[in-house]
């Protein structure tokens, strides 16, 4: 049967522990998890609100042996669904709304591919149609890197998102956020501060422990359910 909707957002993001074990900006895995699971929360809500058909795709779902592989396959395999259009976002760009995605989708189904540049010179969403996607030159893309965005413009003749977010990488960025987010509401920006309110620069996280036990016995909250 075919797609009612020919265009699909690909949640990718990493699971809660690689998610830590990548960026945990100081954090230890308590607090570390509530923000988290804050951002996917928010980024589920914005996609929720469009309508549009997603895939949440997480690590231990994802396919490969490096970003860049499993970034690859997720869309292909939206695309082998019966897709003709995917968006591609991920849980650390809390600034984009639906309004952008629904933006997206309109230039996808008119023939344009869209970008989203984040802050550091990467690609915060990617919006790719079937005819112009190669899985081949998309592995060649240095991923993870501030030419990212280039390199995809290059690729896919792409159109760009007026809005440059910031992507959530690194404490600055955090407080960043927490200073301009035009775009967030304050209980979003409030949640933000009283995570990051314990925070010290030497955290008391024992990164001496083997990694198979770092995740033991912890228990994990999700931060309160308010209106974004």
């Amino acid at each position: 049967m075919p797609q009612v909707n020919n265009t699909a957002i690909l949640f990718f993001s990493r699971n809660l522990k690689e998610e830590f074990l990548a960026k945990n900006v100081g954090l230890n895995i308590h607090q570390f998890s509530n923000l988290f699971n804050l951002l996917v929360q928010k980024t589920r809500r914005t996609i929720d609100q469009t309508k549009i058909p997603v895939k949440p795709l997480f690590s231990n779902e994802q396919i490969g042996s490096s970003f860049g592989e499993r970034l690859t396959n997720g869309i292909s395999n939206l695309f082998s669904e019966g897709f003709d259009n995917v968006i591609v976002v991920g849980n650390d760009a809390p600034e984009l709304s639906s309004e952008d995605l629904l933006w997206v989708e309109k230039r996808l189904k008119s023939g344009k591919n869209v970008l989203g540049r984040d802050s550091h010179g990467g690609a915060y969403l990617i919006g790719v149609s079937k005819k112009d996607f190669c899985a081949d030159e998309f592995l060649k893309v240095s991923w993870n890197t501030s030419f990212v965005f280039d390199q995809l413009n290059t690729l896919l003749s792409s159109e760009e998102l007026d809005n440059r977010l910031i992507d959530l990488n690194k404490r600055s960025d955090f407080e960043s956020i927490i200073k301009r987010g035009l775009q967030l509401s304050k209980a979003f920006k409030q949640i933000l501060k009283a995570i990051f309110g314990t925070y010290t620069i030497r955290t008391n996280f024992n990164f001496t422990l083997p990694k198979s036990i770092w995740f033991q016995h912890t228990e994990v909250r999700g931060p309160p359910s308010l209106v974004f």
